[in-house]
């Protein structure tokens, strides 16, 4: 009987007979890609030299070029310099050949093999027929479509949770920006323990998705000011079976893993932990990490009820909890990860594909100001913006003058000047990103209430992130359209 474990070895050895092929025939790039209709998605991509053509590649597809024609004609297509008709993926590629896969019961889905070399090839219907004798092309299919699919559902919780953060902000406003600084935390661990590309996507949502049972606790208890009482302690150690609950209906099909690691990340390395007073290697790996992601972000992150501890007074913290509390190994990890870690502003370019960050778009024509909130995020080498709110004027966008991009990192806040090409109602490509320097800004991170008074005098809530002698960043509370008319003077009062 085959096993998951079966199918991941299976996947492992795909790659790595892939990586072999493309060593053996002197290929500079081979990728695999899944095209649904006209939306284009990288699966793999095996590349020499940064030769990449996922950073280059459109999301849907373009006429003429290689992808395109070979979906269409449904046969292997092949570029070569001379040819003028054809554009090719990469300018760095004197010959390009695509291998489309089309099964009769998904009409709409072509696997693409692509192939891009800097030389040219001897013989490239020799390597056609290699590369045919030894890769069984149903395996490919099937190994591109269940990526596919992990995509389309891991993208379908992403989503949810867009809508979720911002119930968490109305009615849990401590846990605000919680599961994205610990996924932060989380990760960057991960890597100091080499775990895959994969297994750090898994993590990252567990991460993400770790304290959702707190929804169900009570808020008074939550967002309480001060140490809690022994019942109201209890009550929110109920949350790790919540979350349990909650993340099973999300990933028991697609990572069956991620429950049992949510479940067990307030166990304790000695045992004193809960729910089950797990010991040692008992408790999940990434339980253990998790464990101490969350702690150092409790640490390090402001909350109403106290300040954020500084960064040596957080490693001293996690010293002497090695041990007993914490596992020795991710200790030494995150210690590392600590000491390598600090964030500058184009870090976001860094961002891995997947991972979102709160952010807000603000739009500027040549008579308003649209300010919208959502998600900045990495898909394929390509940067979006996913709006929360829409703009009912659309239209209005086409005399786009300029946009910037606010996102929040660990606590800090970057703003920074972009190129914002509308895709949808709702989605925006992120392109020519460059950070926008203030001089002028204290260098602390501000969360002041507020109002803007508009000029019929009605008055909008809002919080003021950045100030300084000639600058003033705000986000609008109200989480309803507000729209700047930048011929009027506008009244800001601040709460201190």
């Amino acid at each position: 009987m085959n096993t998951c474990f079966d199918k991941i070895k299976e996947d492992i050895d795909l790659i790595k007979n892939l990586s072999v092929f493309k060593n053996e025939f002197n290929i500079e790039n081979i990728s695999i890609l899944l095209v649904n209709k006209n939306k284009v998605f990288f699966i793999e991509e095996l590349c020499s030299n940064n030769n990449s053509i996922n950073s280059k590649f459109p999301s849907t597809l373009d006429n003429n070029n290689l992808i395109s024609l070979a979906c269409e004609k449904n046969k292997p297509i092949y570029f070569y310099e001379e040819n003028d008709i054809i554009y090719p993926l990469n300018k760095n590629f004197v010959e390009e050949l695509c291998l489309p896969i089309k099964l009769e019961q998904n009409k709409d889905i072509t696997v693409c093999i692509y192939f891009g070399f800097i030389k040219k090839t001897k013989n490239i219907q020799a390597l056609l027929s290699s590369f045919l004798d030894r890769f069984n092309i149903f395996e490919i299919y099937s190994y591109v479509y269940s990526k596919y699919i992990q995509l389309s559902e891991t993208e379908k919780i992403k989503k949810l949770l867009m809508l979720l953060e911002d119930i968490i902000e109305t009615h849990h406003p401590s846990m605000r920006l919680h599961g994205f600084n610990v996924a932060f935390w989380a990760t960057e661990i991960g890597k100091k323990l080499n775990f895959s590309k994969d297994e750090l996507e898994k993590i990252y949502l567990a991460a993400l998705f770790h304290d959702i049972g707190k929804l169900r606790i009570p808020e008074s208890i939550i967002n309480k000011q001060g140490p809690l009482a022994n019942e109201e302690y209890e009550e929110v150690k109920k949350h790790v079976e919540f979350s349990y609950i909650i993340t099973k209906e999300f990933f028991e099909d697609l990572y069956p893993e991620i429950p049992l690691w949510v479940r067990a990340h307030h166990e304790m390395y000695d045992g004193s932990g809960y729910p089950f007073g797990l010991k040692g290697n008992e408790i999940p790996l990434v339980s253990r990490i998790l464990k101490v992601a969350d702690v150092i972000d409790v640490l390090y992150s402001p909350r109403s009820y106290k300040k954020n501890l500084p960064i040596d007074k957080i490693i001293t913290e996690l010293k002497n909890c090695s041990g007993k509390d914490f596992d020795p190994s991710v200790v030494e990890a995150a210690l590392n990860v600590i000491d390598e870690k600090i964030i500058l502003p184009m870090d976001i370019l860094k961002l891995k594909s997947g991972q979102i960050l709160p952010a807000n778009l603000s739009l500027r024509t040549y008579n308003e100001i649209f300010n919208l909130e959502g998600y900045f995020s990495n898909n394929d080498e390509k940067y979006y913006f996913k709006s929360t709110n829409t703009i009912k004027t659309s239209k209005d966008l086409w005399n786009l003058v300029s946009a910037s991009l606010v996102v929040e990192i660990l606590n800090s806040i970057y703003e920074y000047e972009v190129n914002a090409l509308p895709l949808d109602e709702n989605t925006y490509q992120i392109t020519e990103i460059r950070p926008l320097e203030r001089k002028s800004y204290v260098s602390i991170l501000w969360d002041l209430d507020g109002n803007l008074i508009l000029q019929d005098n009605k008055s909008i809530n809002i919080k003021v992130k950045k100030l300084s002698a000639d600058d003033l960043l705000f986000v609008n509370g109200d989480n309803s359209n507000l729209t700047i008319n930048l011929n009027n003077l506008y009244k800001i009062k601040l709460k201190f």
